[in-house]
């Protein structure tokens, strides 16, 4: 093989880029790595729950009270002045009842209803302003389950009961019978049990055992603080980062399955799968909506409607609301077009310090209700919630604050409990990571780090919560 030409030297002056011909020059390089983006790990939900038990199943459950005052809701084709009026019960105000829970047997089952006969009930009328001096007063006559109807006639021989064509709340302010009568039927309350399930969780990080061995410019954080010029400790990391993040947005935004032919596909191989359900579809289905316009956004008149709702639902007089960025500025705004003569006071400062204006409202009520505002970064993150064209930026929770009663156990605890698998005997926490030499097993020259954890959320007293979102 012939040596190549080699000239030896030449003739110019030693000068930068001559020098750069041979790679010579040695980089600068920082040894610090700039996290342009934080810490990039979503915890704003997982913060908030604060409270959290261990569970021995994959279904946890809990009951909750349901009201107890009774109230009709009815429809009637009206009758005349004194005179007596049928009114068909709505199906939301009876209760099929099976008669052949275990050890008995048969096939009959019972309605019951709200109704019972001597009840003093409220009818609003048909039209004109409904105020004190304008509903029908009227007493129970007959009350038949099965149809499901009563029969009702006002105390009035001048009231008439209105048809009411759409099913109507009708209000029962007491009871009245006659001397030596007989007792009224017996009544009974609910409670109903709510059900959630645990989710396995699981993220794998992956590395060659060259790649492993190899130093970088820069020192690089690893997932328990360790730092070292190998990058594998930042790709660790990261994996563990997205991995919570992860349960973060599922927590929020998890729904069960429904869907037989992705259960199936599962079970087919072998893999039974169950999902938990998040924050933000339970408040949906069970908790308050505000809805506003997206033309004026969520004013003054929103949030006192919102705290008309929470009243009427026995609401928490404490809640924090968590919105995401563009709704926290609307309600900074909001409050600051509402000061007047000094009652809000915002950016105070002194001259010893940087003299600015704070627009920010950490805190505001409406009657005896209280919000403690806080931004819920979640909903900003770009790679996440915050994406191009999500809406959840101007979106808000409101979530009650203080403690609640699981109505079954007698038990205290928050309004958000998160739930995680615990071996019963020793009561350890089924959350593993673990470190994998693949070549001692396959002979593949990787080294694997498994994440697993099995956890899901539980809510309680979702009458409480409320979702702001626009309209």
């Amino acid at each position: 093989m012939a040596i190549d030409f080699q000239g030896g030297s030449f003739v110019r002056r030693g000068d930068y880029n001559y020098v750069t011909t041979m790679d010579l020059h040695k980089p600068e390089y920082d040894s610090e790595l700039t996290e342009a983006f934080g810490d990039q790990m979503l915890t704003g939900m997982l913060q908030m729950i604060g409270a959290e038990k261990g569970v021995s199943a994959l279904e946890y459950n809990h009951f909750e009270e349901e009201r107890i005052y009774p109230k009709i809701k009815a429809t009637s084709a009206g009758a005349g002045a004194g005179a007596q009026a049928t009114f068909t019960i709505d199906a939301a105000a009876t209760l099929s009842i099976p008669e052949n829970a275990s050890p008995y047997g048969g096939t009959v089952s019972s309605t019951i209803t709200v109704p019972r006969v001597g009840e003093l009930i409220l009818i609003k009328p048909a039209s004109g302003v409904v105020s004190a001096d304008s509903y029908i007063r009227a007493i129970v006559d007959s009350v038949t389950p099965a149809t499901p109807a009563f029969t009702a006639t006002p105390l009035d021989s001048a009231d008439s009961v209105p048809a009411i064509a759409a099913a109507s709340e009708i209000v029962i302010y007491g009871n009245a019978h006659g001397e030596g009568s007989g007792q009224p039927a017996a009544r009974q309350t609910r409670v109903k049990k709510v059900t959630n399930n645990l989710q396995i969780f699981k993220s794998t990080y992956e590395v060659t055992s060259t790649e492993r061995d190899m130093l970088s410019w820069i020192d690089f954080k690893g997932k328990d603080g360790k730092m070292g010029k190998v990058y594998y400790l930042k790709g660790e990391a990261d994996e563990y980062k997205n991995f919570m993040s992860q349960k973060e947005l599922t927590l929020l935004l998890g729904e069960k399955l429904s869907n037989n032919t992705v259960s199936d596909a599962y079970a087919n191989a072998g893999n039974p799968i169950a999902l938990t359900q998040g924050l933000i579809p339970t408040i949906l289905s069970e908790g308050n909506i505000s809805a506003y316009s997206a033309t004026t956004g969520w004013d003054k008149q929103d949030a006192e409607a919102l705290v008309k709702v929470l009243d009427k639902q026995k609401g928490s007089k404490q809640n924090l609301i968590a919105p995401g960025i563009d709704l926290s500025i609307a309600i900074d705004n909001t409050l600051a077009d509402y000061k007047t003569g000094g009652s809000i006071v915002y950016g105070n400062y002194t001259f010893n310090e940087d003299a600015k204006v704070n627009f920010q409202f950490d805190k505001f009520a409406i009657s005896d209700y209280v919000f403690s505002k806080k931004k819920f970064d979640t909903f900003n993150d770009l790679q996440s919630l915050g994406a191009d064209g999500y809406g959840f930026s101007s979106e808000a929770m409101v979530i009650p604050m203080g403690m609640t009663m699981d109505a079954g156990s007698g038990e205290k605890t928050n309004h958000l409990r998160l739930r995680y698998l615990v071996n019963p005997e020793t009561g350890e926490r089924n959350q593993r990571s673990e470190i994998i030499d693949n070549f001692a097993i396959t002979g593949t020259d990787t080294y694997s780090v498994f994440y697993k954890d099995t956890c899901g959320l539980e809510t309680f007293a979702m009458n409480k919560f409320a979702y702001i979102k626009k309209g």
